[in-house]
């Protein structure tokens, strides 16, 4: 596995910067690669409440028991597009994990953040991000529930702004076609109730469904919601998660930004 040279390489590069390697692969390498793999700390150790910087905004990271590396970088440049737009407006963050796009919204001057999860466990340290950001806690609700049974009953034309950001729906191929339907489940109950003039973003993260393949599920959650939409922007990974042009899959990260216009 090489991750002897993998760790002399990351000090080599980071210098004394670098005071630990967390590897946590085991699931992932057990399940596709039938690679014997063990998550835990390979070099060194940093300390267990650690906090990361991003545009100003600080988070807490809990690489060990949070999800996969703790949290999601590939998102960096779509937060802060939503910051851009989210001055005075009332945001619903819906699958928020531990509040990326959250903190991002209120930093920017959102007047209300609602932040929707089904683990208690991420909207603590979402809550504690608030604070940890000297934020109006006022202006930020936690609301743990399971998204799709949210979005079949609650009424979403409160919100000038929604994010969807599901975990990925189809890690192969062979899930693709329920990956699709589930991005249309919940895109179509979305639009169906959110207010003209309001903007969605959408997301999916599951390398099986291409950019293509998930503009035209949201197209058809569109038609079939009634709703008129402009695409205003097509999102992706940052310059630093790069795609080898011999893995078109590893262009994983796609959304939309819509606006809702009828």
């Amino acid at each position: 596995r090489h991750m002897d040279a993998l760790v002399e390489g990351f000090k080599l590069a980071l210098g004394d910067v670098l005071v630990g390697v967390y590897d946590k692969s085991a699931k992932t390498l057990a399940k596709n690669g039938g690679v014997p793999s063990e998550d835990g700390w390979v070099w060194g150790k940093a300390p267990g409440n650690h906090k990361a910087l991003e545009y100003g905004n600080q988070y807490v990271i809990d690489w060990e028991k949070g999800q996969k590396t703790g949290f999601f970088l590939d998102q960096r440049e779509n937060r802060a597009l939503l910051g851009s737009l989210s001055k005075g407006m009332k945001v619903l963050n819906v699958f928020s994990y531990t509040g990326g796009f959250s903190i991002s919204a209120l930093a920017a001057g959102a007047s209300e953040v609602h932040s929707l999860d089904s683990s208690a466990r991420a909207l603590e340290v979402c809550e504690e991000n608030v604070r940890l950001n000297g934020m109006d806690v006022s202006k930020h609700k936690s609301i743990q529930a399971d998204a799709l049974e949210y979005l079949k009953t609650e009424n979403l034309s409160e919100y000038d702004i929604v994010v969807l950001d599901p975990p990925a729906f189809a890690k192969r191929a062979s899930a693709r076609h329920a990956a699709v339907q589930g991005y249309k489940r919940i895109n179509l109950r979305a639009l169906s109730m959110m207010k003209s003039g309001s903007l969605l973003f959408t997301f999916s993260c599951s390398q099986a469904v291409d950019d293509a393949l998930f503009a035209n599920t949201i197209v058809a959650a569109a038609i079939q919601a009634g709703r008129t939409v402009r695409i205003l922007h097509r999102l992706h990974q940052p310059p630093d998660h790069p795609v080898n042009v011999f893995h078109p899959e590893g262009s994983y990260l796609k959304g939309l930004v819509l606006r809702i216009d009828d």
